[in-house]
């Protein structure tokens, strides 16, 4: 019976399971791409449940005391497979010392591949970026993933109550 079990421990450990979460900080999807006259960067960390995008607007070369020209941000999000209708978020403005930046919470029901349109709207124009996105889970433990991490100390516990078990034998 010990010797199965290690063994399936062994396999378990043995063999790599795929790291599909994303734990940290945002990463870019988008990098000072051309809108107008400004460049525009997207970052996100598109987590199951609630996702957040910050849009980053930094003014031409040469230019960089004037503002960006943009003045409203929409986030629109939709799955590849169509199954619901692409979902509308406001971004708000955030202060920062250079550019633009802009915030938004964005809600995604399950993992997979998703379509992303970012709106740009101002007065002098605006335009739209689109990229794809794969939101993964937010990093909390579920039944499963927690009696997977439990089982090496099980395995010495077991193993402990064994040779105790034994000594008194």
């Amino acid at each position: 019976m010990a010797g199965r079990l290690l063994i399936l421990l062994l396999t378990l450990v043995a063999v790599p399971r795929l790291a599909a979460a994303h734990e940290g900080p945002p990463f870019p999807i988008l990098v000072d791409r051309q809108v107008g006259q400004d460049l525009v960067s997207v970052w996100t960390d598109p987590d199951i449940g609630t996702g957040t995008f910050f849009v980053i607007l930094e003014p031409p070369e040469g230019k960089e005391d004037r503002l960006p020209a943009i003045t409203s941000v929409r986030i629109g999000v939709q799955p590849a497979s169509g199954r619901l209708p692409e979902a509308l978020y406001e971004a708000e403005p955030q202060r920062v010392r250079y550019g633009a930046r802009y915030y938004s919470e964005v809600k995604f029901d399950q993992g997979g591949d998703w379509r992303v349109r970012v709106l740009l709207g101002g007065s002098a124009g605006g335009g739209e970026l689109t990229a794809e996105v794969e939101p993964t889970p937010d990093g909390t433990l579920g039944p499963f993933e927690l009696g997977l991490y439990l089982m090496p100390f099980l395995a010495v516990g077991f193993l402990w109550l064994k040779a105790v078990l034994r000594r008194r034998a």
